[in-house]
């Protein structure tokens, strides 16, 4: 008999727990707004969160990874107030799976870089062909690009540059792309295709070299918005004044005008 009670805590309590995580996805607070964020965002948004809860006393409740994945979350049900992807394809998924969008705005764009711990020989004179293919650089990382933009870039940039074919014995995919810096930042991979930006607290000496914009599409950052009331319209108001624009600019990030 006790072994039933116990299981029948347990099972309540397993409910409970599980009813509280889907509530938290799929809430619709009127105190609250729920941001599904790409996470190369993560340092200017969690910043940004801090000011505007502490100016509306409005919670943000910030989502984080790849945007693809993301992306497939809401396809599934999830049901963000807003959703800021690292790229247009993200966008273009929810459109294909019909799921309703009030708004769209480009928020901040980026620059894709490869980057490295290992200082080698001429680093700012050789070609980017050179780089990639150095004997010193045995496992590269990069984001998947099923599921983030910060792969699907890396993947035209590569392809570009020296044929994914040429080099896929080297590369690593991880489902995001601060997953991807994280290797590079454990060993487990020489270089790292990823954005500028994520480097901004990286604890290593760390070499970079840009890869030219013409090499991938362009790195825009949508921000989308699925509803339209008060508490959104606080937060895209915040996000035009100069305060939000400085934060991203600190962080690397260049800002779109309206």
């Amino acid at each position: 008999m006790f072994k039933n009670k116990y299981t029948v805590i347990i099972l309540i309590m397993t409910i409970v727990i599980s009813l509280s995580i889907f509530n938290s996805i799929n809430r619709k607070h009127q105190d609250s707004l729920l941001i599904f964020t790409a996470v190369s965002l993560s340092e200017p948004m969690l910043e940004i969160k801090s000011l505007f809860e502490n100016k509306y006393g409005i919670k943000i409740l910030l989502n984080f990874n790849g945007s693809q994945t993301l992306a497939s979350q809401i396809s599934r049900g999830a049901n963000p107030d807003i959703f800021i992807s690292a790229g247009n394809t993200p966008y273009d998924f929810l459109l294909s799976k019909q799921i309703n969008i009030y708004k769209k705005k480009l928020l901040v764009s980026n620059t894709l870089v490869i980057a490295t711990e290992i200082e080698l020989n001429n680093w700012n004179q050789n070609e980017l062909k050179t780089i990639i293919s150095d004997s010193n650089f045995k496992r590269i990382s990069m984001a998947d690009p099923e599921l983030a933009p910060a792969g699907e870039y890396s993947m035209q940039a590569i392809n570009q540059i020296v044929g994914f074919k040429n080099i896929e014995h080297k590369i690593v995919k991880t489902k995001n792309v601060r997953d991807a810096v994280n290797y590079l930042r454990l060993g487990l991979s020489e270089a790292v295709f990823a954005y500028t930006t994520d480097f901004n607290t990286y604890p290593h000496r760390i070499f970079k070299k840009n890869i030219p914009s013409h090499l991938h599409d362009q790195i825009e950052y949508p921000i989308i918005y699925f509803k339209s009331n008060d508490n959104i319209k606080k937060f895209e108001k915040y996000l035009s004044t100069d305060e939000a624009k400085k934060i991203f600019i600190n962080y690397g990030f260049k800002i779109y005008k309206d």
